[in-house]
């Protein structure tokens, strides 16, 4: 049974009076008033009163399934998860056979990081009721966590077949195919939810984000612009639509862009990364080198800042710097190819040629069809006399 969060209003209960020479209710009619009267408070948002009944109902009949699967239920509710585990798992002991409570307890693992058990839990569920729509999106949720898109997408689309105008389902299966590089039908996916939910701040920036990469970049300014007027302190909308500004080359608006983003999340390693690009792409080198340098201190194994950190010192000419930081970027990601290939600089500044010719060697083993660095391999080649080599790398 899904229950809807909600919070406790304040106030007192009274106790209803028995009146005299009346019989007392036998005992399982009196459980079930009780179990009704919870479920009641329950929907109504009120935890406390209805966990309240839910216990009472225990004290009576310990082994009472829908009162330690209803707890399991108001555990989650209050983010308690390893309780809700405890409840339900005691409940699922009594009666396996419900599916709504392996789901529950399902969505308590997804949310402690236990994906593999949270899986199988709504495999259990699956498995009792087949076209049970929301678990498919909660395994297709879990599964995206676990960064295996392809089965995510088909957990979604098998959601979609039972409820097709589902839109947070839609919204996920479109992150799912923006993940998987389908971006026209990761739009289409985005298109279909806001039709549903036309001033939904998420799916607008979804939309948004595979916009982008279609390269539509004035119709993804105007999806961000149209999140962040629902949601005006939406983070993330406020970091993508700096990078499509980047794109466009408005980088004193990107700018801005980022530093309202500071403003209202001042530990994000991301946008101070971005805030960097677009202060280098301002020729503010130093300035950049500043952000990249706060970006790293809150996040110290972030590959992508390493790299562009190396990219303002060598603006800098601290070639030696640029080089270390360009290694420590290959540390965390070996198949950097653009930090292959600029580390090929940095070595060719330092006349450090063959391990530049090496590392531009790299870099096109990895990316056959990297044009500037195989023009970066020919300028060394022809600093090294080796003409026809190099003529044929430019």
């Amino acid at each position: 049974m899904r229950v809807n969060s909600g919070n406790m209003s304040e106030g007192t209960v009274r106790p209803l009076l028995q009146q005299p020479n009346q019989p007392k209710p036998p005992p399982s009619a009196e459980i079930s008033n009780r179990l009704q009267n919870a479920l009641a408070l329950h929907q109504q948002g009120q935890l406390g009163l209805a966990g309240a009944l839910y216990q009472k109902i225990l004290k009576q009949q310990p082994d009472h399934f829908d009162a330690l699967h209803m707890l399991g239920v108001i555990e989650s509710q209050r983010k308690n998860f390893a309780g809700a585990i405890l409840f339900i798992g005691r409940a699922l002991k009594l009666n396996s056979n419900y599916a709504p409570a392996h789901s529950n307890m399902g969505n308590a693992l997804r949310e402690l990081g236990h994906h593999e058990e949270a899986l199988a839990s709504y495999d259990h569920a699956l498995a009792i009721k087949p076209d049970y729509a929301e678990v498919l999106s909660n395994r297709g949720n879990t599964l995206f966590e676990l960064r295996r898109h392809e089965e995510a997408l088909a957990s979604y689309e098998r959601a979609l077949a039972i409820k097709p105008d589902h839109a947070e389902t839609l919204n996920n299966r479109g992150a799912a195919l923006h993940q998987l590089k389908r971006h026209e039908a990761a739009l289409a996916s985005y298109e279909h939810a806001l039709a549903i939910r036309p001033d939904d701040a998420e799916v607008l920036n979804n939309r948004a984000a595979a916009l982008h990469q279609l390269k539509r970049y004035e119709e993804a300014l105007a999806s961000y612009d149209r999140a962040l007027a629902i949601t005006p302190d939406y983070v993330e909308a406020l970091n993508n639509r700096g990078n499509t500004l980047l794109e466009l080359k408005w980088h004193v608006e990107a700018l801005a862009c980022y530093d309202r983003a500071s403003a209202i999340k001042p530990g994000s390693a991301e946008t101070l990364n971005n805030r960097g690009n677009a202060l280098f792409e301002l020729k503010r080198h130093a300035e950049a080198l500043a952000s990249y340098d706060n970006a790293l201190a809150i996040k110290p194994d972030y590959a992508e800042a390493l790299y562009n950190r190396g990219n303002a010192l060598f603006e800098l000419q601290e070639y030696e710097e640029a080089l270390a930081s360009y290694d420590h970027a290959l540390a965390l990601k070996p198949d950097y190819a653009e930090a292959l290939s600029n580390r090929g600089n940095a070595l060719h500044q330092l006349k450090r040629h063959e391990i530049a010719l090496a590392s531009f060697d790299r870099a096109l083993a990895i990316r056959p069809d990297y044009a500037e660095a195989l023009h970066n391999r020919g300028n060394v080649l022809r600093d090294l006399k080796r003409h026809e080599e190099a003529d044929r790398a430019l």
